[in-house]
């Protein structure tokens, strides 16, 4: 198959193309695009408590606020743990005691290339002489609201609820 070229570039994500191929080789008058970003990371930290810190912040694509676990990109060299533990304090201003990696994997197996790491963090405190860099407003809500929040379609981060399952099958954690 050919090489991908790339028809736009931004400091986020890439547009890349190809000839559409059918299964049986033969060129498609239509091109096939994917979008090339770098690969993420998103967690579902909890307090010692065993509450679960959201964030609600203004995304413009959307033009809305939205209500989201804490995520965000891999910066080159940067272990997925690392990035993950970045984002949480550049987010939120918390730490986690620990920071446990539950799944891997392509969220839009269809048009991206970005690999997807989701973590669960426990003992999730703030930092008290830090405040987040970010217009974000972080949320500890029970596991009980946060069950709420989720089937009264309150919750926008619908991509990452794998994480609460995969809390419970390997970590035993009852969310």
């Amino acid at each position: 198959m050919s090489e991908w070229k790339t028809t736009l570039s931004t400091p986020w994500f890439a547009v890349e193309q190809q000839p559409k191929r059918d299964r049986a080789g033969r060129i498609s008058d239509t091109p096939f695009y994917r979008f090339k970003q770098p690969d993420g990371v998103v967690m579902m930290p909890l307090t010692p408590e065993g509450h679960i810190l959201l964030i609600r912040q203004y995304r413009q694509a959307l033009n809305r606020e939205t209500l989201e676990f804490p995520a965000g990109a891999i910066d080159p060299g940067e272990s997925p743990i690392a990035a993950m533990a970045r984002e949480l304090f550049e987010e939120t201003g918390y730490r986690c005691a620990t920071i446990e990696q539950v799944l891997k994997g392509e969220l839009r197996l269809d048009r991206e290339t970005a690999c997807n790491y989701f973590f669960v963090g426990q003992g999730a405190e703030p930092d008290p002489e830090v405040r987040p860099r970010e217009p974000i407003m972080v949320e500890s809500v029970t596991p009980t609201a946060f069950r709420r929040l989720i089937l009264d379609g309150r919750f926008d981060h619908i991509v990452a609820l794998p994480i609460v399952l995969l809390a419970s099958w390997k970590l035993g954690l009852e969310i």
